[in-house]
């Protein structure tokens, strides 16, 4: 869980094309509620939350006197190093222990909780719709809205995620939104940079988080836009004409793009999976295990694996440039 809200945050602070300042709507508005998240909020959350797969589940304990809520998130199983090798452990267990500040304002719960590392302090704020003012158990749709200290921000994001608490149980769950665009991703805002100029570098599970900045970034480097859904686009560069495709979107899973030219297609790849499965905990796997779980103290392994190299390598080839080693 501390990894993930890390990797957030690295967006929230590195890449400005996740991240829109409402105008519209600075804060809250006087009865409480943000007007944009407000109108976000779907009639029928209880069917899209069972709809939704499961990402973590496990215990929480409320304090209502300190206004504070422990969610113990349960692992139950796990890849791991032992003696050199990579074993899977069914009998594995940890728990992932995070502490929330929680308030409410009308129909809206806050969470808050505080991220630090050696370099800074923040106090993060979530922004959940969806339940019952003063009740904590409920099902609540985790917003793509957040206050960062005082500052308020949003993203746009290509899945939503869910929360429901039941007494002293949490389930987390998250879904892919089916009206996401694509192709106006990070990804493809960095895809357009990486074929105009030569010193960038691509990361094909950004195509989850939305930028503001596809179109200038397009015009900037001399691409033109032909057609596009929220899954394909057609364009030209260079004199070339090039179909791009989103075959496969899993958030928190995996990834699959393609870009053609010519006769020449190109597949960008990447996979994700924090909880392994036994079939992925092998020896010739080892260069894609790693200690990337949330917790220093969890010696469980996450798996991640991508062709990045490969497929900028591709691309390269189309354009008639150096290939990278």
């Amino acid at each position: 869980m501390k990894k993930n809200k890390f990797i957030v945050r690295k967006i929230l602070t590195n890449c400005v094309a996740c991240l829109a300042l409402l105008a519209g709507c600075a804060g809250f508005t006087e009865d409480g509620n943000c007007l944009e998240t407000e109108n976000s909020i779907s009639v029928d959350l209880k069917n899209q939350f069972a709809r939704a797969r499961v990402t973590a589940s496990g215990s929480a304990k409320i304090d209502e006197v300190s206004d504070s809520i422990t969610v113990f998130l349960d692992v139950l199983g796990g890849c791991l190093k032992r003696d050199g090798a990579f074993v899977y452990d069914p009998d594995y267990y940890f728990v992932d222990e995070n502490n929330f500040a929680y308030k409410f304002r009308n129909d809206t719960l806050l969470l808050s909780y505080t991220y630090e590392d050696k370099n800074t302090k923040d106090i993060e704020t979530t922004i959940l719709v969806g339940g019952t003012f003063g009740k904590l158990d409920g099902t609540w749709l985790m917003t793509q809205c957040m206050y960062v200290n005082d500052e308020y921000v949003c993203g746009n994001e290509g899945y939503n995620k869910y929360l429901k608490i039941d007494g002293n149980k949490v389930e987390y769950r998250a879904d892919d939104r089916a009206d996401f665009d694509y192709m106006k991703s990070v990804f493809v805002n960095d895809l357009f940079q990486f074929l105009g100029e030569t010193n960038s570098y691509l990361r094909v599970e950004y195509v989850f988080y939305g930028s503001g900045f596809v179109d200038s970034r397009a015009e900037k480097n001399g691409i033109t836009i032909l057609d596009k859904t929220n899954k394909s686009m057609k364009f030209t560069y260079d004199n070339r004409e090039f179909d791009l495709n989103l075959n496969y979107a899993r958030y928190h899973d995996s990834v699959s793009v393609s870009l053609k030219s010519g006769e020449t297609t190109c597949v960008g790849d990447y996979s994700r999976k924090r909880d392994v499965p036994p079939e992925l905990c092998r020896d010739e796997n080892a260069e894609y295990l790693q200690h990337t779980r949330s917790s220093s103290e969890s010696d469980a392994l996450q798996y991640e694996k991508s062709n990045e190299i490969e497929f900028e390598n591709c691309l390269n080839r189309i354009l008639g440039r150096e290939i990278n080693n």
